[in-house]
Protein backbone atom coordinates (compact mmCIF):
# COMPACT_ATOMS: atom_id res chain seq x y z
CA UNK A 1 0.00 0.00 0.00
CA UNK A 2 1.37 3.40 -0.93
CA UNK A 3 1.93 5.93 1.87
CA UNK A 4 -0.79 8.43 2.62
CA UNK A 5 0.31 11.54 0.76
CA UNK A 6 1.19 14.51 2.86
CA UNK A 7 1.12 13.07 6.41
CA UNK A 8 4.18 13.73 8.58
CA UNK A 9 4.28 12.21 12.07
CA UNK A 10 6.09 14.27 14.72
CA UNK A 11 7.05 12.71 18.07
CA UNK A 12 8.83 14.92 20.61
CA UNK A 13 11.05 13.21 23.18
CA UNK A 14 13.22 14.38 26.06
CA UNK A 15 14.17 11.55 28.41
CA UNK A 16 15.80 8.11 28.12
CA UNK A 17 13.51 7.01 30.94
CA UNK A 18 10.77 6.73 28.33
CA UNK A 19 12.90 4.64 25.97
CA UNK A 20 10.51 1.71 25.60
CA UNK A 21 7.49 4.02 25.32
CA UNK A 22 9.23 5.99 22.54
CA UNK A 23 9.89 2.81 20.57
CA UNK A 24 6.25 1.77 21.01
CA UNK A 25 5.03 5.17 19.83
CA UNK A 26 7.16 4.93 16.69
CA UNK A 27 6.04 1.34 16.12
CA UNK A 28 2.37 2.36 16.32
CA UNK A 29 2.94 4.90 13.56
CA UNK A 30 4.83 2.40 11.43
CA UNK A 31 2.01 -0.15 11.73
CA UNK A 32 -0.72 2.10 10.35
CA UNK A 33 -2.96 0.61 7.66
CA UNK A 34 -2.20 3.75 5.66
CA UNK A 35 1.48 4.57 6.25
CA UNK A 36 2.60 8.14 6.76
CA UNK A 37 5.18 9.69 4.46
CA UNK A 38 7.74 10.30 7.22
CA UNK A 39 8.34 9.97 10.95
CA UNK A 40 10.24 12.78 12.67
CA UNK A 41 11.47 12.36 16.23
CA UNK A 42 12.53 15.66 17.80
CA UNK A 43 14.93 15.33 20.74
CA UNK A 44 14.66 18.12 23.29
CA UNK A 45 18.26 19.10 24.13
CA UNK A 46 19.46 15.60 25.00
CA UNK A 47 22.43 14.62 22.78
CA UNK A 48 22.88 11.23 24.46
CA UNK A 49 19.26 10.25 23.77
CA UNK A 50 19.57 11.58 20.22
CA UNK A 51 22.60 9.41 19.48
CA UNK A 52 20.90 6.37 20.96
CA UNK A 53 17.79 6.92 18.84
CA UNK A 54 19.83 7.45 15.69
CA UNK A 55 21.45 4.05 16.25
CA UNK A 56 18.18 2.28 17.09
CA UNK A 57 15.96 3.90 14.42
CA UNK A 58 18.09 4.41 11.29
CA UNK A 59 15.03 4.80 9.06
CA UNK A 60 13.50 7.57 11.21
CA UNK A 61 14.47 11.24 11.02
CA UNK A 62 16.01 12.08 14.40
CA UNK A 63 16.60 15.80 14.84
CA UNK A 64 17.48 18.09 17.76
CA UNK A 65 15.17 20.80 19.06
CA UNK A 66 16.76 24.05 17.83
CA UNK A 67 14.35 26.28 19.74
CA UNK A 68 13.91 26.82 23.47
CA UNK A 69 13.82 23.75 25.67
CA UNK A 70 10.30 22.41 26.05
CA UNK A 71 7.46 20.82 24.12
CA UNK A 72 6.44 23.95 22.21
CA UNK A 73 9.95 24.49 20.87
CA UNK A 74 10.33 20.82 19.98
CA UNK A 75 7.04 20.79 18.11
CA UNK A 76 7.98 23.95 16.23
CA UNK A 77 11.27 22.33 15.21
CA UNK A 78 9.35 19.34 13.92
CA UNK A 79 6.97 21.56 11.96
CA UNK A 80 9.88 23.41 10.35
CA UNK A 81 11.39 20.10 9.19
CA UNK A 82 8.19 18.35 8.08
CA UNK A 83 7.23 17.94 4.43
CA UNK A 84 3.62 16.87 4.83
CA UNK A 85 0.47 18.86 4.27
CA UNK A 86 -0.94 17.19 7.40
CA UNK A 87 1.07 17.06 10.61
CA UNK A 88 0.39 14.28 13.11
CA UNK A 89 1.57 15.07 16.65
CA UNK A 90 1.94 12.09 19.00
CA UNK A 91 3.19 12.11 22.58
CA UNK A 92 6.21 9.94 23.29
CA UNK A 93 4.16 7.85 25.73
CA UNK A 94 1.15 7.30 23.48
CA UNK A 95 0.30 4.73 20.80
CA UNK A 96 -2.15 4.89 17.90
CA UNK A 97 -4.65 2.22 16.93
CA UNK A 98 -3.69 0.74 13.55
CA UNK A 99 -6.40 2.54 11.55
CA UNK A 100 -5.87 5.99 13.14
CA UNK A 101 -4.28 7.76 10.17
CA UNK A 102 -6.90 6.53 7.70
CA UNK A 103 -9.84 7.52 9.91
CA UNK A 104 -8.45 10.93 10.82
CA UNK A 105 -7.31 11.75 7.27
CA UNK A 106 -10.85 11.33 5.98
CA UNK A 107 -11.89 14.50 7.80
CA UNK A 108 -9.50 16.61 5.74
CA UNK A 109 -11.39 15.82 2.55
CA UNK A 110 -13.54 18.73 3.68
CA UNK A 111 -11.56 21.88 2.96
CA UNK A 112 -12.67 23.74 6.08
CA UNK A 113 -11.20 21.22 8.54
CA UNK A 114 -8.17 22.65 10.33
CA UNK A 115 -7.39 19.79 12.69
CA UNK A 116 -8.73 16.63 14.30
CA UNK A 117 -8.11 14.85 17.59
CA UNK A 118 -9.14 11.32 18.52
CA UNK A 119 -10.46 9.66 21.63
CA UNK A 120 -7.54 9.28 24.04
CA UNK A 121 -7.87 6.51 26.59
CA UNK A 122 -5.64 6.02 29.63
CA UNK A 123 -3.34 3.01 29.76
CA UNK A 124 -2.87 2.72 33.50
CA UNK A 125 0.40 1.30 34.78
CA UNK A 126 -0.98 -0.26 37.90
CA UNK A 127 -4.47 0.04 39.32
CA UNK A 128 -6.40 3.21 38.58
CA UNK A 129 -6.97 5.12 41.84
CA UNK A 130 -10.58 4.72 42.97
CA UNK A 131 -10.70 8.45 43.78
CA UNK A 132 -9.75 9.56 40.25
CA UNK A 133 -12.82 11.13 38.54
CA UNK A 134 -13.49 10.83 34.81
CA UNK A 135 -14.10 14.58 34.71
CA UNK A 136 -10.38 15.13 35.39
CA UNK A 137 -8.85 12.68 32.93
CA UNK A 138 -7.39 15.74 31.18
CA UNK A 139 -4.91 15.75 34.09
CA UNK A 140 -3.27 12.71 32.47
CA UNK A 141 -3.77 13.92 28.89
CA UNK A 142 -6.86 11.87 28.07
CA UNK A 143 -10.41 12.43 26.89
CA UNK A 144 -12.47 13.46 29.91
CA UNK A 145 -16.15 13.16 30.76
CA UNK A 146 -18.01 16.06 29.19
CA UNK A 147 -16.20 16.09 25.84
CA UNK A 148 -18.58 15.56 22.95
CA UNK A 149 -17.72 14.48 19.38
CA UNK A 150 -17.94 17.16 16.72
CA UNK A 151 -16.69 20.71 16.50
CA UNK A 152 -14.43 21.72 19.38
CA UNK A 153 -12.51 24.82 20.37
CA UNK A 154 -9.20 23.02 20.70
CA UNK A 155 -7.50 19.67 20.25
CA UNK A 156 -5.77 17.44 22.81
CA UNK A 157 -2.05 17.25 22.17
CA UNK A 158 -1.44 13.57 23.00
CA UNK A 159 -2.58 12.68 19.48
CA UNK A 160 -3.80 15.25 17.00
CA UNK A 161 -3.49 16.02 13.30
CA UNK A 162 -3.33 19.63 12.05
CA UNK A 163 -3.21 21.03 8.52
CA UNK A 164 0.17 22.54 7.67
CA UNK A 165 -1.65 25.59 6.30
CA UNK A 166 -2.60 26.51 9.88
CA UNK A 167 1.03 26.96 10.89
CA UNK A 168 1.88 28.76 7.67
CA UNK A 169 -0.83 31.29 8.48
CA UNK A 170 -0.52 31.81 12.24
CA UNK A 171 2.90 30.53 13.29
CA UNK A 172 3.77 27.79 15.74
CA UNK A 173 3.24 26.92 19.38
CA UNK A 174 3.89 29.68 21.91
CA UNK A 175 6.95 29.23 24.11
CA UNK A 176 5.25 30.65 27.19
CA UNK A 177 3.03 27.56 27.22
CA UNK A 178 3.78 23.86 26.89
CA UNK A 179 5.67 21.42 29.08
CA UNK A 180 9.35 21.62 29.86
CA UNK A 181 11.64 19.21 31.69
CA UNK A 182 11.59 21.35 34.85
CA UNK A 183 9.02 23.52 36.62
CA UNK A 184 5.26 23.21 36.66
CA UNK A 185 3.73 20.86 34.05
CA UNK A 186 2.27 23.73 32.00
CA UNK A 187 -0.18 23.15 29.17
CA UNK A 188 -2.71 24.96 26.95
CA UNK A 189 -0.31 25.47 24.03
CA UNK A 190 -2.72 23.57 21.77
CA UNK A 191 -5.64 25.68 23.03
CA UNK A 192 -3.83 28.95 22.33
CA UNK A 193 -2.85 27.77 18.86
CA UNK A 194 -6.40 26.67 18.03
CA UNK A 195 -7.87 29.99 19.21
CA UNK A 196 -5.36 31.84 17.05
CA UNK A 197 -6.17 29.61 14.07
CA UNK A 198 -9.90 30.10 14.59
CA UNK A 199 -9.43 33.84 14.18
CA UNK A 200 -7.36 33.41 11.02
CA UNK A 201 -9.82 30.88 9.55
CA UNK A 202 -13.30 31.98 10.70
CA UNK A 203 -14.93 29.29 8.56
CA UNK A 204 -12.50 26.62 9.73
CA UNK A 205 -13.21 23.88 12.24
CA UNK A 206 -11.39 21.66 14.71
CA UNK A 207 -12.99 18.31 15.39
CA UNK A 208 -13.04 15.61 18.02
CA UNK A 209 -13.71 12.16 16.53
CA UNK A 210 -14.32 9.50 19.18
CA UNK A 211 -14.19 6.56 16.73
CA UNK A 212 -10.39 6.30 16.37
CA UNK A 213 -8.50 5.98 19.64
CA UNK A 214 -5.08 6.47 21.14
CA UNK A 215 -3.72 4.78 24.25
CA UNK A 216 -1.89 7.22 26.55
CA UNK A 217 0.40 5.72 29.19
CA UNK A 218 -0.31 6.84 32.76
CA UNK A 219 2.68 5.96 34.90
CA UNK A 220 2.66 5.45 38.63
CA UNK A 221 4.13 8.90 39.21
CA UNK A 222 0.83 10.37 37.96
CA UNK A 223 -1.41 8.35 40.26
CA UNK A 224 -0.89 10.37 43.41
CA UNK A 225 -2.87 13.19 45.01
CA UNK A 226 0.30 15.29 44.90
CA UNK A 227 0.59 15.02 41.12
CA UNK A 228 -3.14 15.52 40.64
CA UNK A 229 -3.23 18.79 42.59
CA UNK A 230 0.08 20.03 41.13
CA UNK A 231 -1.16 19.39 37.59
CA UNK A 232 -4.46 21.17 38.33
CA UNK A 233 -2.58 24.16 39.75
CA UNK A 234 -0.34 24.26 36.65
CA UNK A 235 -3.40 24.14 34.40
CA UNK A 236 -4.84 27.14 36.19
CA UNK A 237 -1.57 29.03 35.73
CA UNK A 238 -1.60 28.07 32.05
CA UNK A 239 -5.15 29.40 31.67
CA UNK A 240 -4.00 32.76 33.05
CA UNK A 241 -1.32 32.98 30.37
CA UNK A 242 -3.81 31.77 27.77
CA UNK A 243 -6.26 34.52 28.71
CA UNK A 244 -3.50 37.11 28.38
CA UNK A 245 -2.47 35.77 24.98
CA UNK A 246 -5.99 35.41 23.62
CA UNK A 247 -7.18 38.82 24.88
CA UNK A 248 -10.78 37.78 24.36
CA UNK A 249 -13.70 37.63 26.76
CA UNK A 250 -14.67 34.31 25.15
CA UNK A 251 -11.25 32.67 25.38
CA UNK A 252 -12.23 30.67 28.47
CA UNK A 253 -15.86 30.05 27.53
CA UNK A 254 -15.31 26.28 27.41
CA UNK A 255 -13.80 26.37 30.89
CA UNK A 256 -16.81 28.24 32.25
CA UNK A 257 -19.20 25.66 30.80
CA UNK A 258 -17.07 22.84 32.20
CA UNK A 259 -17.05 24.47 35.64
CA UNK A 260 -20.77 25.25 35.73
CA UNK A 261 -22.07 22.05 34.14
CA UNK A 262 -19.65 19.14 34.05
CA UNK A 263 -18.13 19.50 37.52
CA UNK A 264 -21.39 19.87 39.50
CA UNK A 265 -22.78 16.82 37.71
CA UNK A 266 -19.61 14.93 38.59
CA UNK A 267 -19.95 15.81 42.27
CA UNK A 268 -23.57 14.69 42.30
CA UNK A 269 -22.62 11.48 40.49
CA UNK A 270 -19.96 10.71 43.08
CA UNK A 271 -22.35 11.32 45.95
CA UNK A 272 -24.99 9.21 44.21
CA UNK A 273 -22.48 6.36 43.83
CA UNK A 274 -21.78 6.61 47.56
CA UNK A 275 -25.49 6.40 48.39
CA UNK A 276 -25.71 3.28 46.23
CA UNK A 277 -22.98 1.61 48.26
CA UNK A 278 -19.80 2.68 46.45
CA UNK A 279 -18.09 4.64 49.21
CA UNK A 280 -15.28 5.68 46.85
CA UNK A 281 -17.83 7.97 45.19
CA UNK A 282 -17.28 10.39 48.07
CA UNK A 283 -13.56 10.41 47.25
CA UNK A 284 -14.29 11.20 43.59
CA UNK A 285 -16.59 14.03 44.61
CA UNK A 286 -13.86 15.34 46.92
CA UNK A 287 -11.30 15.06 44.11
CA UNK A 288 -13.49 17.18 41.83
CA UNK A 289 -13.84 19.89 44.45
CA UNK A 290 -10.12 19.74 45.28
CA UNK A 291 -9.10 19.75 41.63
CA UNK A 292 -11.27 22.75 40.87
CA UNK A 293 -9.91 24.60 43.91
CA UNK A 294 -6.30 23.91 42.90
CA UNK A 295 -7.00 25.03 39.33
CA UNK A 296 -8.66 28.24 40.53
CA UNK A 297 -5.72 28.97 42.84
CA UNK A 298 -3.33 28.36 39.95
CA UNK A 299 -5.29 30.78 37.78
CA UNK A 300 -5.26 33.49 40.44
CA UNK A 301 -1.56 32.91 41.03
CA UNK A 302 -0.88 33.14 37.31
CA UNK A 303 -2.87 36.35 36.99
CA UNK A 304 -0.94 37.85 39.90
CA UNK A 305 2.39 36.84 38.37
CA UNK A 306 1.49 38.56 35.10
CA UNK A 307 0.69 41.87 36.78
CA UNK A 308 3.31 44.52 36.32
CA UNK A 309 5.00 42.59 33.52
CA UNK A 310 5.08 43.71 29.87
CA UNK A 311 2.10 42.42 27.88
CA UNK A 312 2.50 38.80 26.81
CA UNK A 313 3.69 39.01 23.22
CA UNK A 314 1.98 37.46 20.26
CA UNK A 315 3.62 34.77 18.14
CA UNK A 316 5.03 35.85 14.80
CA UNK A 317 6.23 33.57 11.98
CA UNK A 318 6.93 29.98 12.95
CA UNK A 319 9.72 29.82 15.50
CA UNK A 320 10.46 33.56 15.47
CA UNK A 321 9.00 34.39 18.87
CA UNK A 322 10.38 33.46 22.26
CA UNK A 323 8.72 33.37 25.63
CA UNK A 324 8.43 36.81 27.22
Amino acid sequence: MSPTKGVSAIICVHSSQRWQAILEAVRSVRQQTEPVMEIIVVVDHNPILQARLEAALPDVRIIPNVEERGLSGARNTGISNANGALLLFLDDDATLEVDWVRKISEHFRHGHILGVTSRIVPSWEGARPSWFPDEFLWVVGCTYRGMKPGCVRNLIGASMCIARAVFDAVGGFHHSLGRAATGLPMGCEETELCIRAGRAFPDGEFRFDDAPWTAHRVGGERLTWRYFLRRCFAEGSSKAVLAALATSAHALADERRYTLRTLPRGVLRGLGDALRGDVTGILRAMAIVSGFTATALGYLSGKQALRGRPPVSKLGPLGSERAP
